[in-house]
């Protein structure tokens, strides 16, 4: 009897799957309700349009800068993520503003798993960045073909990058220690609605390594989905 055709094949995609927690709990670290206007806001998944929120038309002018704050820290840590590795998002989860349905407060939580299909380079294209923009040498980490001894550079929040999940640990407290803007759309009180407005975010008052220290990653077994019916 002809086959199907499909056949395992040890040099297929084996995407990697890395969970990610972020403890955003130290209201000195993500101040949400005080310092300077542009350091405001901690790291939201969720615009103001999210469809679990209960409140979000009561929000202030106030309020409803920092979310649009949040969200583009979120957005930035993205891009630093899928600037180094083709990358998914799944099982995003919130907690601190009760799971997700209060606009008006931050979260003070966030989970979420990146899968990546070709993780064997992110060690050493971290450590390639880290090295263009002059961090100093420190130790050593194995390259993905199993050459030991590679050079590894002090990451950006003042750790050693030695190892996938630490470069990834470093990758996003680079999106969150971000200084950019962009035009974003903010809920308007006076129009019932959103406006593009110019969304400012600044480092966080807090040290690199201050963030650095509350990001981590862990990489989770793949095994659970081996055998999966097609």
């Amino acid at each position: 009897m002809a086959g199907s055709g499909y056949q395992q094949d040890s040099n297929q995609l084996t995407p990697s799957l890395y969970q990610v927690v972020l403890t955003m709990t130290s209201t000195t670290y993500y101040p949400v309700a005080s310092g300077t206007t542009t350091a405001n806001g901690s790291v939201n998944p969720y615009d103001w349009t999210n469809s679990s929120y209960t409140n979000a038309t009561s929000m202030t002018a106030t309020q409803a800068l920092y979310l649009a704050q949040g969200n583009v820290r979120w957005s930035m840590i993205l891009n630093q993520l899928d600037g180094v590795s083709d990358c998914r998002i799944l099982d995003v989860q919130v907690s601190g503003n009760t799971s997700g349905t209060d606009a008006t407060t931050q979260p003070t939580g966030l989970t979420f798993t990146v899968a990546f299909d070709r993780d064997e380079f992110i060690l050493g294209e971290w450590n390639n960045y880290l090295k263009s923009i002059g961090q100093s040498a420190s130790g050593t980490y194995t390259n993905a073909d199993g050459v030991t001894g590679q050079t590894a550079y002090v990451g950006i929040g003042g750790t050693a990058i030695t190892t996938k999940a630490l470069a990834i640990q470093d990758i996003v407290t680079a999106g969150i220690l971000s200084n950019t803007y962009r035009t974003y759309r903010v809920y308007n009180t006076a129009q019932q609605g959103d406006s593009q407005v110019k969304v400012t975010i600044t480092q966080p008052n807090a040290t690199a390594s201050n963030i650095f220290g509350t990001v981590a990653v862990t990489q989770i077994s793949g095994t659970t989905l081996a055998g999966s019916p097609l």
